[in-house]
């Protein structure tokens, strides 16, 4: 940057934004080729039948209303929601059938999963439970029950799947039935010790009373621990599940296949581990995939908070790719294809694998591989990847941002703070990403604690605009009115969310700030001190405004003679002012006192003391002179050596 004229307070600048790969971001952004193309799984081995969901396919609700149907013992259910009519209804028609032998575990209370549930999920309906109690239904309630698993007689099905119209008709959903006899038999002790020792209220099984029963809660006894295929979480008194995950991580030689609804809070505890495991994996060079929950509103979004620290520490891995789905909801983890489990966990340091009630199971070498070709394929169809550090350009061209151009022919313009505007400025080659200003993409405060929030960027939202006023990341609020740009310090604590992103390509740029006024006297003061005749406030004018490109904006003052006469009064005890007041339009130089002694000479001890006033007064240069005592022998003074040197 230069100046074109040191006596100026406009400068140019040649901008230069650069098309490269925006530092720290990672994004979602919409895939080649990307589509809803679903391949089936339907895979049967001597002990487990592998089953999925997706719009299609409704096959884990059709397995679970075949199993429920079926069953002619007992059927034992657990799931975070019960929210669907055809299940509800096998249900009521079972504990007809079965003579009350069907027991359901489920929640009723606010989740702690929804800090990173964008559909607007709700939770089970008292008086839609009560009615099911009303039909025989034996239920109980935990606050933390996200395990989702069915046993009916001699089989068991462990999904991913809530029990609701989206989740068993929409979603992407795995399951897995058993009917290995130990496997059961760990499940039922699982149900056993939730029902007995962990839950604490139950519904009434009354129609017109849809209260809850008073909290209770049985005797203590220790939660099972197991040693073959099932695991599970309580609390953090069982951690079974998130101590497998971890081992089929780490046993990964050359392939690792994960599929999670969220990846949340990994920065400490459990989830940090298995956030280290991965990274572990992927300096074996192991070759990673991850099927990931994202909608078309993470398009361009920086990841979530509670995402924050593991997608940046994903964003270092070599040899791990992300692809999402707004339907993906399958949790599942395999190792080259041959290493695995199904858990209903999502992969969260805070919920899940350290407190809360999950379980999973271990799959057959044959059921790992057809999910892992099953898994294949939706990585190759899914229509989001996450992508580290896109140029401005493919982010634009991938629906991930708006690019703005910066105003051609227009100046920038800082009232105040012109070195912070002018650096910030400068910084739009590092920080090409805007905010807009306008209010309706801003979040407003719940509390006068918190801060105005900016929405998420959406890719159907028009492009910021400085008419209605641009937010820099570098730090500055502009705003254009014409050909001028105002700028203000704004400094927005948002990260990497933004609205837009500087076209990429060079520009010329003008920033100013008003003359101060230091400045102005400067420029005066060339002109001072004025002859005997003066100056006109003309001359002033034209000497000012040929250091101005815009008068107006650089002034602090009308650009008139009027403007300048009104200012230089304002500012008459300053400099080479004191001496040279305005006086018949024009700066003139006051009447010293040797020139008011030069001027009385004559008159002394002649004329009045009025005479002598009215001779002063009569004076072309202004003066604040009274004739007194004091001042005629200060003009006696002054003369006494002139009348000596005369006489000599």
């Amino acid at each position: 940057m230069s100046r074109r004229c040191s006596r100026m307070p406009i400068e140019r600048i040649n901008l230069s934004i650069p098309d490269e790969p925006l530092k720290g971001l990672i994004t979602w952004l919409p895939r080649d080729g990307g589509q809803d193309e679903f391949q089936q799984l339907n895979t049967i081995t001597e002990t487990e039948r592998i089953i999925c969901t997706h719009p299609s396919n409704p096959s884990i609700l059709n397995n679970m209303i075949e199993m429920i149907e079926n069953a002619q013992e007992r059927i034992l259910l657990c799931n975070w929601m019960l929210s669907h009519e055809m299940v509800e209804a096998a249900l009521a028609q079972a504990a007809s059938r079965l003579n009350g032998r069907v027991h359901v575990l489920t929640t009723l209370e606010t989740s702690v999963y929804s800090r990173y549930t964008d559909d607007g999920e709700t939770l089970n309906d008292l008086g839609r439970l009560q009615r099911l109690a009303g039909e025989g239904v034996y239920i109980r309630l935990h606050p933390e029950a996200h395990a989702k698993f069915l046993i009916a007689d001699h089989e068991v099905l462990v999904t991913s799947a809530n029990i609701r119209d989206t989740s068993l008709e929409k979603n992407i959903e795995t399951g897995v039935v058993i009917s290995d006899p130990q496997v059961v038999a760990d499940f039922r002790s699982i149900y056993s010790h939730l029902w007995l020792q962990e839950t604490k209220q139950h519904i009434r099984p009354s129609r017109s009373d849809p209260r809850l029963g008073n909290p209770w809660k049985s005797g203590q006894s220790e939660p099972p621990i197991f040693d073959g295929e099932t695991c599970w979480t309580l609390s953090n008194r069982r951690m079974s599940l998130a101590k497998q995950i971890i081992g089929v991580i780490r046993s990964a030689n050359d392939s690792l296949r994960l599929s999670t609804y969220v990846m949340s809070s990994l920065e400490t505890g459990i989830g940090h581990q298995i956030l280290k495991a991965i990274i572990e994996a992927d300096e074996r060079g192991v070759q990673t995939t991850i099927l990931y929950h994202a909608t078309s509103t993470a398009i361009g979004r920086p990841p979530r908070e509670h995402e924050s620290y593991g997608f940046n520490a994903i964003a270092r891995c070599k040899n791990v790719k992300m692809v999402g789905h707004p339907c993906l909801h399958a949790k599942h983890v395999i190792a080259d294809g041959e290493r695995g489990l199904i858990f209903t966990a999502n992969l969260d340091g805070l919920h899940g694998l350290n407190s809360g009630i999950e379980v999973g199971v271990k799959l057959s070498s044959i059921a790992c591989n057809n999910i892992s070709t099953w898994h294949d394929s939706l990585f190759n169809s899914f229509p989001l990847e996450l992508v580290v550090e896109p140029k401005p350009s493919a982010l634009s061209f991938r629906g991930g941002t708006k690019l703005v151009n910066l105003p051609e022919n227009a100046i920038i313009w800082a009232e105040s703070g012109f070195e912070y505007a002018k650096q910030q400025v400068a910084n739009l080659a590092e920080h090409s990403s805007l905010l807009s200003a306008e209010r309706n993409r801003w979040i407003e405060p719940e509390t006068k604690k918190e801060d105005f929030r900016p929405k998420p960027y959406e890719n159907r939202v028009k492009a910021p605009s400085f008419k209605q006023g641009i937010i820099t990341h570098s730090g500055l609020k502009l705003v254009s009115s014409g050909k001028v740009v105002q700028a203000t310090k704004q400094k927005p604590n948002v990260g990497r969310l933004h609205h837009g992103h500087i076209q990429p390509g060079e520009y010329d740029l003008s920033i100013g700030r008003p003359f101060s006024d230091d400045e102005i006297l400067e420029m005066i003061e060339e002109l001072l001190p004025a002859p005997e005749k003066g100056i006109q406030i003309k001359e002033v004018l034209t000497l000012i405004k040929s250091r101005t490109e815009i008068p107006d904006l650089e002034l602090p003052f009308n650009p008139s003679i009027a403007g300048v006469e009104e200012y230089i009064k304002a500012n008459s005890n300053r400099g080479l002012l004191k001496s040279n007041p305005i006086k018949g339009g024009r700066l003139m130089p006051i009447l010293t006192d040797i020139e008011a002694a030069e001027m009385l000479k004559p008159y002394l001890g002649e004329a009045s003391n009025e005479e002598l006033q009215a001779i002063l007064d009569a004076s072309m240069k202004p003066h604040e002179l009274r004739i007194s005592k004091r001042f005629l022998k200060r003009i006696n003074a002054i003369l006494e050596p002139q009348i000596e040197n005369e006489d000599n």
